[in-house]
Parts: C-alpha cells; sequence; structure tokens
C-alpha cells in the first residue's frame, strides 16, 4: 500500500504439509489446477485497470510449495515475486521429492526473489545463477514498528517502577525474556537460561513473557531459582509488549535454533542489549554492537549475563547502539524502501 498497490489475497490454500503423503499431494495437486484455472479466468474478466500487475507468494520451499502463483503469473504474463523462499540441498533425499522439484521450479521461474535471511541467499543464487542473484536477488530482513518502543526517560522511569512491584523482596538488574514455551527449539533456550542464571554469583531478576505447550517443563527448568527472582507473565498481546520491553535492563534469551528471533529487533528498538547465543537467527537479528553473543553453553551464557549486569554503562551503550541500528536498517521505512527497490527493478514504480 505505500508504494501504490492494493493487496489482494488470491487462494486461501495451504500447501504446508509435516509428513509426505503421494495421495494427499496428488488431491492437492489437483485442486491447485482448478484454481489456477478459475483465478486465471477471473483476472482476465476484469479491465485492464484491475487485472494483477504482479503476484507475490511468502515463503515457498518444500514442504510448503507454491502451486499456483508460477502457473496464474505465466497465463497473464505478469511478474512472479517469492519472499522468504529457501532452497534445502538435503531435502532431495526426503519423501518429499515431488515437492522438492514444486518449489525448486517456482525458484527458477521467478522474476525477483527477496531472502528475508542472509544464510538462504548462497543457495538461491547457485540456482539462479550470479547474473540474477546480482540483479534480482535482494535481502528484505524482517522488520519491527520503532514507533510503540520511542518513550522518553520519565515514561522508562514510570515502567521500571510498574515492573519492580513482581518483584517486593529482590534485587538486580531486570533481565526479560519473551518466547514462546515450545517443545522444539524453545525449550532447549529456556533450559539453558536456566542452567545460566543458577551459575550467577551476583543479584538479578527475570520476567518472562511467554506461554505453550512446554510451560511445565519451562517452569520446572526456573522454579529450581530462587522463586522471589523469577515472575511469569504469560502470554501477552503485541500492543502490551513495549512497556514490558521499556521497563527492563536487558533481553536475555539464547535462541538456539531460532530461524530469526524478532525479540532481539523489538528489544532493540526499546534501547535494550540482548544476551543470546551464536546462530543463524541471532547472528542477523541482534544489532551489530548492540548485544553479546555467546557460545552456546550455560558457561559462555552466564559469563555473557554476568558482564552486563555488572555494567551499567555497557548496557546503555549497547541500547543506544542497538536502537540505532534497528531505526536505520530495520524498520518499517527501511522495509519499504527495500521492497521499493526491488518493484522498481521489474518497472512496477
Amino acid at each position: 500500500r505505500a508504494w501504490g498497490f492494493e493487496p489482494e489475497l488470491a487462494s486461501r490454500m495451504a500447501t504446508w504439509r509435516r509428513e509426505f503423503e503421494p495421495g494427499a499431494a496428488e488431491r492437492l495437486g489437483r485442486a491447485a489446477a482448478l484454481i489456477v484455472e478459475t483465478l486465471v479466468r477471473r483476472y482476465r474478466r476484469r479491465p485492464s485497470t484491475r487485472r494483477p500487475r504482479f503476484w507475490m507468494t511468502y515463503q515457498n520451499y518444500y514442504r510448503s510449495p507454491d502451486l499456483l502463483g508460477p502457473p496464474v503469473a505465466t497465463a497473464l504474463c505478469i511478474p512472479y515475486i517469492l519472499v522468504n523462499p529457501a532452497v534445502s540441498a538435503a531435502s532431495r533425499r526426503t519423501p518429499f521429492r515431488p515437492w522438492v522439484s514444486a518449489a525448486r521450479l517456482a525458484v527458477r521461474r521467478a522474476d525477483l526473489i527477496f531472502a528475508m535471511s542472509p544464510r538462504d541467499i548462497p543457495a538461491l543464487a547457485r540456482l539462479r545463477g550470479p547474473a540474477f542473484a546480482h540483479e534480482r536477488l535482494l535481502l528484505l530482513p524482517p522488520a519491527v514498528d520503532i514507533a510503540p518502543f520511542e518513550a522518553p526517560s520519565e515514561v522508562r522511569a514510570s515502567r521500571r517502577a510498574e515492573l519492580a512491584r513482581y518483584f517486593p523482596g529482590a534485587d538486580g538488574p531486570l533481565c526479560l525474556c519473551v518466547a514462546m514455551m515450545r517443545l522444539v527449539a524453545k525449550l532447549d533456550s529456556y533450559q539453558l537460561l536456566a542452567a545460566a542464571l543458577a551459575r550467577l554469583g551476583r543479584p538479578w531478576r527475570l520476567l518472562v513473557v511467554g506461554d505453550g505447550p512446554a510451560r511445565p517443563q519451562v517452569e520446572a527448568a526456573l522454579t529450581a531459582l530462587p522463586a522471589d527472582r523469577i515472575r511469569f507473565l504469560g502470554s501477552l498481546e503485541p500492543q502490551a509488549l513495549p512497556p514490558i520491553y521499556l521497563g527492563a535492563d536487558l533481553l536475555a534469551f539464547p535462541g538456539i535454533g531460532e530461524e530469526y528471533g524478532l525479540v532481539y529487533q523489538e528489544a532493540a528498538a526499546a534501547g535494550l542489549p540482548s544476551v543470546a547465543c551464536q546462530g543463524p537467527g541471532p547472528d542477523f537479528m541482534v544489532p551489530p554492537g548492540g548485544g553479546l553473543l555467546t557460545e552456546p553453553t550455560p558457561e559462555a551464557f552466564a559469563e555473557g549475563l554476568g558482564r552486563l549486569l555488572d555494567n551499567p554503562e555497557e548496557r546503555l551503550r549497547m541500547g543506544e547502539a542497538a536502537r540505532r541500528f534497528v531505526a536505520a536498517e530495520r524498520s518499517r521505512d527501511a522495509f519499504r524502501r527495500r521492497l521499493g527497490e526491488g518493484l522498481r527493478r521489474l518497472t512496477l514504480l
């Protein structure tokens, strides 16, 4: 909309499957063919001024291939754009092999590709070649709306006072953890965080925002620590999160197995440094100079936490660097600029 287009949802068909079942895939393929036929007929009946200018698909990969976009875009002679696709060489050896081919076909058909993580670019570039990669393969990092996280010092002081009420008998810097409680990936991070906190020989407080099926295991890991230093807030709506960030001193979430980790950018927007573990998601999402990346061990993570707990000046310096980076590189304005750059390369603007 910012660039003058009106998005239209073409179809609600979802292809994602955890397991590949040939019969179900065949039925889905037949359904996709009918949807393609219907869409092409519908769009061709429209006046030329109301026909689609381009087709855009988010996240095409072997478990969730785009079966609609390539044939519709080809039939209508319009550009086909992919956002956040992935190419996995290992997936060729899975039962998903037919969809591996379908996902790769979509990547080969694309006129423009936006990758949302730098780790996806090498495989996409190999599949499309250096000329396409140079002109039509662009990095489009996830963005955060920074406006709700902008607040003067007196508002931050008020937020800190409000959060302090959760810890009537404890002192120390306030560590914030914001994450879903899932058995895959998230639980490992919570357990590592608990093990790291147990090694700290200085005051700290931990406020946990999140919920999910792994909550019993998360609580079991964290409740082994001093009860007066930990509070669980459960799941909160997005609009309730900025005041929580603004009242904390740092974000403490290992991020093991994270593909992205938007919480690091939200923390940065609020001027908080992050302590995270080295890995594809945190490496890309923790702003340069705006946090610490440690080895994925309780000892290393505890050392990183201790360093920031003991150094309020370093926390402030890192938090300010993080805020400046997100405002310049990961804000919605920066996202729009990158999106517009790609659309111009297709002469759509």
